[in-house]
């Protein structure tokens, strides 16, 4: 990844009128980083001017100087990028009042014997921000050749209908495997449930019998009832999946693990790890994995 670095500090929510913005802005400039400073960064306006300079590829890896990682999450989000939240504002501006910390004069500035925490605190905040970008590069997806985007649910209940559907209206091929002969596990035996809407005060018929009607409706899932899974092999992307008849035996339900009588010996005391091992070999020898 070829990085075009850029720093976006906002100025809204008191940071702009807690620091001095100006030396801020020359924390990347000095590193000759691009600095672009708007009073709403998480706005409409504030996410299109980061979009714009991504679309103009100027910038890949940026420093959002702003609110907390923890908010706007959804905002700062902009794929193919390298994106670090730098906390000016949780963790400088409104923990640390200039009541306590005033602000330096001019004269202040240029002697050696004042010196503004809050300011320096929010500079380092910068500069640490810059180097995260400079050393962290977009982790790389391992693909296998084949990538199955088949979605397997196990389960027939209302949680397992409600994940098949999210998957279905995404458009992904969904199976559905329940071990009963029937969709809707325990709710589908309620003979009413507890209102799910306004004005919540009379029971309504069971909300099952809508998800189960709406499973049906969907030409890309597959329900299988009074099955079981066997087996499941490979990883994620590449899974091949055994079904089978619940009580079915099948050369699939292997591997068997050692009954607790067969992991001691005649004196009762427990086997080896290597022993156990070749007892584990020769009780599941002929059988299929």
């Amino acid at each position: 990844m070829d990085k075009k670095y850029g720093v976006y500090i906002c100025t809204g929510c008191g940071i702009g009128d807690t620091l001095d913005m100006e030396d801020l802005v020359d924390v990347p400039d000095e590193e000759g980083i691009n600095c672009t400073t708007h009073p709403f960064l998480c706005s409409k306006e504030g996410v299109e001017l980061i979009q714009k300079d991504i679309d103009d590829e100027k910038v890949n890896a940026m420093a959002i100087c702003a609110c907390s990682r923890r908010v706007n999450f959804d905002v700062f989000t902009f794929d193919g990028c390298i994106i670090e939240r730098v906390n000016l504002r949780e963790g400088v501006v409104w923990p640390h009042s200039r009541e306590t910390y005033p602000s330096l004069t001019e004269d202040q500035k240029d002697d050696e014997e004042h010196f503004d925490p809050i300011q320096m605190k929010a500079e380092d905040y910068i500069k640490m921000g810059m180097i995260r970008i400079q050393k962290v590069n977009l982790p790389e997806p391992y693909k296998t050749e084949s990538f199955s985007k088949k979605i397997l649910v196990l389960g027939g209940g209302v949680t397992g209908m409600s994940a098949a559907l999210d998957a279905a209206k995404t458009g992904y091929e969904v199976t559905i495997v329940e071990k009963t002969d029937k969709l809707g596990g325990y709710a589908a035996n309620m003979r009413s449930q507890m209102p799910v809407a306004e004005p919540f005060e009379n029971l309504r018929a069971p909300i099952v019998n809508d998800l189960i009607a709406e499973v049906e409706s969907f030409s890309n899932i597959d329900v299988k009832t009074a099955t079981e899974i066997a087996r499941i092999a490979g990883q994620p992307g590449e899974f091949t999946v055994t079904f089978k008849k619940p009580g079915e035996k099948i050369p699939f339900d292997v591997p068997f693990p050692l009954p607790e009588e067969m992991l001691v010996d005649e004196n009762g005391k427990d086997l080896t790890a290597e022993d156990a091992h070749t007892k584990y070999l020769e009780y599941n020898e002929g059988r299929e994995d």
